[in-house]
C-alpha cells in the first residue's frame, strides 16, 4: 500500500512519449514531453500523491501519450472544473493547465471559493490540469483569503491527464477538505488537504482501465477493491 513508484514508470513512459511512433507532429511530441515530465513527478515519498500512487506505474504507459493531432486537446471544446471548499475559510485556488493550442507554456488562473461552497468554471480543453505547479509536488495549491497561514500544498491534487482522467467536454473536480483518510499518514485527521478527482479515482474502486490497487505490492490489488474505496469528493 505504501510502495514507491520506481524507475519502471520513467522507462515505460519514455517508450510511449518518445519520438518513435509519432506521426511526425511536432506539437504532439512537445505535449508528450510535457506529460512525461509531469508523470515522472507522480508517486514516491516526494511525488504527487505520495507512495499511495504506486498503482500509477501500471496504467500510465498506455494512457499518457500524445502521438498525433487526434490525441491533442481540441481548441473548439472545453472542460468543466468544479472546485469545492469544505473548509471554514475563504480560499483562493491556484488552477493551472497546459493546453497546446494556447502555446507550450502553462496557463494559470486564480479562483476564489467562499467557505463551504463550490464553484464551477469552464476552461478551454487542455491536456493537463492541476492545482499549483504542474511540475512541483508540494507547491501551494491554494491559500486562505485574509489569512497569513501557510498555503495548502498540492501533493494530493495530482495533475489530471487528458485520455487518462478526463476527455474534452468532461467535468473534473478538485477539493479542499479535511484529511479524514490521513493521506499523509501523520495521524492528523482534522488538517486540510487538497485532492483531485484523478487522485481519488486512482485509489478507489474501478480506477483507470477498470482496476485498482490494494496491498503492499503493485500487483496484489487486482480485483480486490481500491485502497481508499470509501472516499469520494462528494
Amino acid at each position: 500500500m505504501r510502495q514507491m513508484v520506481g524507475t519502471g514508470l520513467i522507462v515505460g513512459l519514455a517508450m510511449v512519449a518518445g519520438c518513435t511512433g509519432f506521426s511526425g507532429d511536432s506539437t504532439a511530441e512537445s505535449v508528450a514531453a510535457k506529460a512525461l515530465s509531469v508523470a515522472q513527478q507522480i508517486g514516491g515519498d516526494g511525488g504527487f500523491g505520495g507512495p499511495m500512487m504506486a498503482g500509477f506505474l501500471q496504467h500510465s504507459p498506455t494512457r499518457v501519450g500524445f502521438f498525433g493531432p487526434q490525441d491533442l486537446a481540441d481548441p473548439d471544446e472545453s472542460i468543466t472544473v468544479i472546485i469545492s471548499n469544505d473548509s471554514a475559510r475563504d480560499a483562493t485556488f491556484h488552477l493551472s493547465y497546459f493546453a497546446s493550442h494556447m502555446g507550450l507554456g502553462d496557463q494559470f488562473e486564480d479562483v476564489t471559493v467562499p467557505a463551504g461552497e463550490e464553484i464551477e468554471i469552464d476552461l478551454p480543453c487542455a491536456e493537463l490540469v492541476g492545482l499549483g505547479s504542474l511540475d512541483l509536488p508540494g507547491a501551494d495549491g491554494c491559500h486562505f483569503v485574509e489569512d497569513d497561514t501557510p498555503g495548502v500544498p498540492n501533493t494530493f491534487a495530482v495533475p489530471m491527464f487528458m485520455g487518462m482522467d478526463f476527455d474534452c467536454g468532461e467535468t473534473i473536480e478538485f477539493a479542499l477538505t479535511p484529511d479524514v483518510d490521513d493521506f499523509d499518514a501523520d495521524g492528523d485527521l482534522d488538517e486540510l488537504v487538497l485532492v483531485s478527482g484523478g487522485f481519488v479515482m486512482h485509489l478507489g474502486n474501478g480506477g483507470p482501465m477498470s482496476h485498482s490497487h490494494r496491498g503492499g505490492m503493485v500487483h496484489s490489488g487486482m480485483g480486490m477493491g481500491g485502497m481508499m474505496g470509501a472516499f469520494r469528493l462528494d
